[in-house]
């Protein structure tokens, strides 16, 4: 058997008990001397007796050696109680899943804790995204709206400057015309009628270049014909356009007079700048 330390403690406290108990038991058993009671009374001289002689005195007693006792054996440990053992048992199994169930709802608390606070971090979250998206959505609206001032702006500025630039030239336009009408008068007559005179020489010179060139449609008579021609020209004397203002009555004579007009171009220009027309009506009379 396997004695514990608390079994060996008892032990070692009994047998001191018993050392004590026998201790006191001899103390006890020692007979304490009688205590002797002097009496007194007053004698005559005569009534002195003879001093006698002092007896000896006796010895004290040893007192008794006592015995040795043998300490009593030590008293075997309790066995143990199965009950109390399974109740014991029980009670440490409640303990530790009490402990357990404590250290789990510890747990679960923080577990619930940490939820929260990423719960609370995720709100946060979002709720600054979705001011973020909103701050943006706004300042790209604003952006939006500033553009769209700016180009109104810039486009108001520009139809102000084109109106202002219109009005400049027409005021120029007007302008020129005023001295162009200033300079005629001032030619007078005679230089109308040179500029007339040009007109109707560079006249000439137009016919003349589209005749060069005019050839009469086979199986057309001999009969005379005579037509308008429009004509459209550059600054060079380039045909741009030609139509038939009006018709000669045989639409052959007037297919070929056009292709003579693009055939002579380019067409000679007057000799007097001032009596060139970009626009020129020729009454053109085939021959």
């Amino acid at each position: 058997m396997i004695l514990k330390t608390r079994h060996i403690v008892a032990a070692i406290a009994l047998h001191l008990a018993v050392f004590g108990l026998l201790f006191s038991g001899v103390q006890c058993g020692r007979v304490p001397k009688p205590v002797s009671v002097i009496q007194g009374r007053l004698i005559a001289a005569n009534e002195i007796p003879k001093a006698q002689a002092t007896p000896k005195a006796q010895p004290t007693p040893e007192p008794p050696t006592p015995e040795a006792v043998e300490p009593p054996p030590a008293p075997e440990p309790p066995k143990p109680d199965p009950l109390e053992a399974q109740r014991k048992a029980k009670a440490e199994e409640a303990k530790q899943e009490q402990k357990a169930a404590e250290q789990k709802a510890v747990q679960d608390a923080l577990l619930k804790k940490k939820a929260e606070e990423i719960a609370d971090q995720k709100r946060l979250a979002e709720d600054a995204k979705k001011k973020k998206e909103a701050e943006d959505r706004e300042r790209n609206e604003q952006l939006s709206k500033d553009a769209i001032a700016e180009e109104e702006k810039r486009l108001a500025a520009e139809k102000a400057d084109k109106k202002k630039k219109a009005e400049q030239a027409r005021r120029e336009a007007e302008a020129r015309r005023e001295r162009e009408a200033e300079l005629a008068e001032a030619l007078g007559a005679e230089s109308a009628e040179r500029s007339a005179a040009e007109q109707n020489t560079w006249g000439t010179q137009l016919t003349a270049a589209i005749q060069r060139v005019w050839t009469r449609p086979p199986g057309v008579s001999d009969q005379k014909y005579s037509c308008v021609v429009n004509m459209q020209l550059s600054a060079t004397g380039e045909v741009l356009s030609a139509r038939i203002q009006k018709s000669s009555g045989n639409p052959q004579i007037d297919d070929s007079v056009l292709r003579a007009v693009y055939k002579a171009s380019p067409m000679p220009l007057p000799r007097d700048p001032t009596a060139f027309d970009s626009v020129v009506n020729i009454n053109f009379v085939p021959r």
